[in-house]
C-alpha cells in the first residue's frame, strides 16, 4: 500500500515539472517575440507608423523621442504624428504630418535607407515639440553612410515642417491670400552745399556758391535751393565805364539715382527761376535787371556715404530768357547763350536709409 502511494506521489511531481517546464518555455519565447503593432499602438497612440518589415518599427521612433525628450511628452490629446514610407525604385519616400495644438503641418523627403525615414520622424516629432534643438539634433543625428539626403539637409526639412505646425490655421488661411505688399520704401532728408561753375549766363565763366534741401524716395532724389553767380566784370567796347553782370536764382531739381556700389548714378533735371542784372560805373552809372529763367538738363554722382556723400553734377544749360543788354551807342554788349552748370558739394541725409 505504501509503496503504491509513493508511486502516484512521484507521478505527480513529474506531471507539475512538465507543466512547468512548459509554462516557462512559452514565456520565455513570448518575451523574445518582437512587440507587435497593437503593444506599440498602446505605448504611444499618437504616434501612426506602419513601416514595412524591414524598416525600424514604432517602439524605434517612440524610443528616440523619449531619449530627446527625457522621457517629457506633451498631454494626450496635443500631440499627433503619423509617418508613411515608399520604396521608390532607388530610394525611400516619407512623408511624416504632424499636429500640435491647432496647428497642424507636413514635410516629404526622399533618403537612402528605411532606418533613416524613422530617425527623420522622430527628429520632426522633436523639433516639433521643442524646436529650439535643431542645432543639437544635428550634432546628435549620424551621418547615413550613404544619404541621398545630407543629415544637416534633412534636419533643416523638419525644422521647416515644424515651422508649418507652428503656424495657426487662420494664419496659414490668411497667407494662402495674395502675398503682402512690400514694405514702403524709407524717405530721407538731406541738406547739401556745393560751389558751381557756370558759362553762358554771365559774359564769363563764373564760380559760385548754392545750397539745396531734399528727400530722396527710393532712387528718387527731389531737391529745392538757391544758387548765386557774383559779378563779372568788363570793358565792353563803346561802354563809356566798366560793367558788371550778376545773377541769382532759385532752384527746383530732380535726379534718378541707381546705386553702382560705393557710388549712385543718374539723370538730372533743374529749372531756374530768378534774376540777372547789369551795374554800369560812372559815369553811365546804370543799373538794370531783368528775369531769369533756365532749363537744365543733365547726370549727377554721388560717393561714399550714407551719411556724408560727395555730389557731382553736370548740366547742360539752356535760358528760356535771353535779353541783350546794349550800351547807349546802341552796341550789344552781353546776350546770355546756352551753356554749362558744373557741380562740386557734399550732401548730408537724415533719416532711415
Amino acid at each position: 500500500m505504501g509503496a503504491v502511494r509513493r508511486g502516484r506521489a512521484r507521478g505527480q511531481v513529474r506531471f507539475l515539472l512538465a507543466i512547468g517546464a512548459i509554462l516557462a518555455f512559452s514565456t520565455a519565447a513570448r518575451a523574445e517575440e518582437p512587440p507587435s503593432e497593437a503593444s506599440e499602438a498602446a505605448a504611444a497612440p499618437w504616434l501612426s507608423w506602419s513601416p514595412p518589415p524591414e524598416c525600424p518599427r514604432a517602439d524605434f521612433v517612440l524610443d528616440r523621442v523619449r531619449t530627446w525628450l527625457n522621457g517629457q511628452l506633451p498631454p494626450a490629446g496635443e500631440l499627433e504624428a503619423r509617418g508613411e514610407v515608399q520604396w521608390t525604385g532607388t530610394e525611400w519616400e516619407v512623408l511624416v504630418a504632424i499636429r500640435v495644438g491647432v496647428a497642424v503641418g507636413e514635410r516629404r523627403v526622399r533618403v537612402a535607407t528605411c532606418g533613416d525615414a524613422a530617425e527623420f520622424l522622430a527628429v520632426t516629432i522633436v523639433l516639433a515639440i521643442e524646436p529650439e534643438r535643431g542645432p543639437e539634433l544635428t550634432r546628435a543625428v549620424d551621418p547615413p553612410a550613404a544619404a541621398s539626403v545630407a543629415p544637416a539637409l534633412e534636419i533643416e526639412a523638419a525644422a521647416a515642417a515644424v515651422q508649418e505646425v507652428r503656424v495657426d490655421p487662420v494664419e496659414r488661411e490668411a497667407s494662402s491670400g495674395p502675398p503682402p505688399e512690400p514694405p514702403a520704401r524709407p524717405v530721407s532728408w538731406l541738406l547739401g552745399a556745393s560751389v558751381e561753375g557756370a558759362l553762358g549766363a554771365l559774359p564769363n565763366f563764373q564760380v559760385g556758391p548754392a545750397v539745396e534741401l531734399g528727400l530722396q524716395y527710393g532712387p528718387l532724389v527731389v531737391t529745392a535751393g538757391a544758387r548765386l553767380l557774383p559779378p563779372v566784370t568788363q570793358t565792353p567796347p563803346g561802354a563809356v565805364g566798366d560793367i558788371s553782370y550778376s545773377l541769382a536764382a532759385g532752384r527746383v531739381g530732380a535726379c534718378l539715382l541707381g546705386d553702382f556700389g560705393f557710388t549712385s548714378f543718374g539723370p538730372c533735371a533743374a529749372v531756374d527761376v530768378g534774376a540777372l542784372w547789369t551795374q554800369q560805373a560812372a559815369p553811365g552809372d546804370i543799373s538794370q535787371t531783368v528775369p531769369w529763367v533756365d532749363l537744365q538738363a543733365g547726370a549727377g554722382a554721388r560717393f561714399f556715404g550714407p551719411r556724408v556723400s560727395l555730389a557731382l553734377g553736370a548740366r547742360l544749360s539752356v535760358p528760356v530768357t535771353q535779353p541783350l543788354f546794349v550800351v547807349s551807342s546802341g552796341e550789344t554788349v552781353h546776350q546770355p547763350t546756352p551753356g554749362v552748370v558744373l557741380d562740386l558739394g557734399l550732401q548730408v541725409f537724415f533719416g532711415p536709409r
